[in-house]
């Protein structure tokens, strides 16, 4: 809880706090889960607004701000900016585990606890919080309002374990890790589905790509996936771009025990009714320590964004895609290459109280 003091001083302080109690505004920063608990609390059951708190959209007009779960480092900047706009008086309350401490991105390269960016009133803890938790820290903070002052409105009791009549204290077990030889996604493993049209059209793929593939399978009803290597990948999207015309995702998979990266490329149709419904996986495998793979924007002007997206988290550089080199998504502050699996994942360690 912060206890940053308000003006509601001078002959009419009282009528200050009066209306300021029964006018609270939130704007709600709905970064996750946490949305659908405070959606529940001024939903019709619970009816927030009932206690003198409304939702609005507009920062510039309220003086509350609930935060909904996790907050980035991206995001931080649009808390703060969020923050600074609104008018005094103004409050903020974080709900959810992810605000508090991370929750399940506690480790996370990217995250940023919300109480280092903007002051905090109250804290809603719980994965995910109650909507009375919420509609119970919008009564305490009317109280702070009114009183000046906050306080816990509740406190958990410390507990010894006893075992066999002795009292004695247990440390919390770390969790078990695992390390697999082998790569825990498979992209191409064959799947036995009726798909008539997609057996077809595997026929017409190899026909047209005789020489440029190494496997095509079919991993699904509607998923087909072409397996090739680094310096064939832009015959094959020459070949298949005038009948899927667009790049659903590009996606890169580490893999560090195998000291290489697969690349893919979803591709799919807007353009031909057959296809529309069909996803093809082009991939390849390149060298994690020499990560250059050749940009397919010239075929698929989608990919542009996504091979920069990628260049940011993983480090590939995409030959021929100018943006190469340029941070345009992550933070300034952001660790280069971040989703790479470099670095010794933080530990949790527990200590006696």
């Amino acid at each position: 809880m912060s206890n940053t003091s308000q003006d509601f001083s001078g002959p009419l302080g009282l009528i200050k706090k009066w209306g300021t109690k029964w006018s609270l505004w939130p704007v709600h920063l709905v970064t996750a889960c946490c949305g659908v608990e405070l959606a529940h609390a001024y939903a019709s059951g619970y009816d927030g607004e009932r206690l003198g708190s409304l939702n609005y959209g507009i920062s510039r007009q309220t003086n509350l701000i609930i935060v909904e779960g996790a907050i980035s480092r991206k995001m931080a900047r649009v808390l703060k900016i969020t923050y600074e706009q609104m008018p005094d008086p103004k409050f903020v309350i974080v709900m959810g585990a992810c605000g508090l401490k991370g929750g399940l991105f506690w480790n996370g390269y990217h995250m940023v606890r919300p109480s280092d960016v903007v002051p905090v009133d109250f804290f809603i803890p719980g994965c995910p919080p109650t909507p009375e938790s919420l509609l119970r820290a919008i009564r305490e903070l009317q109280e702070k309002i009114m009183k000046g002052e906050s306080r816990n409105t509740i406190e958990f009791e410390r507990c010894d374990i006893s075992a066999e009549g002795r009292s004695c204290r247990a440390l919390a077990p770390s969790s078990p890790k695992y390390l697999a030889p082998t790569p825990s996604i498979a992209v191409d493993v064959p799947k036995e589905v009726e798909w008539e049209f997609g057996a077809k059209l595997v026929e017409e793929l190899r026909s047209e790509l005789d020489g440029l593939y190494d496997q095509i399978t079919i991993t699904g009803k509607n998923r087909i996936a072409i397996r090739t290597c680094r310096r064939r990948i832009s015959a094959i999207a020459s070949k298949l771009c005038s009948k899927f015309d667009h790049v659903k995702n590009v996606n890169v998979i580490d893999l560090p025990h195998e000291n290489s990266f697969i690349v893919e490329y979803q591709v799919s149709s807007y353009s031909v009714r057959d296809l529309m419904p069909v996803v093809v996986n082009i991939f390849a495998r390149i060298p994690r320590d020499n990560p250059r793979f050749p940009s397919l924007r010239s075929f698929w002007e989608s990919a542009d964004y996504m091979e920069r997206e990628m260049h940011e988290f993983f480090g590939v550089w995409f030959e021929g895609n100018p943006a190469m080199g340029e941070r345009f998504l992550l933070a300034p502050d952001t660790p280069d290459y971040p989703l790479r699996k470099d670095r010794k994942v933080v530990e949790e360690r527990y200590v006696e109280g």
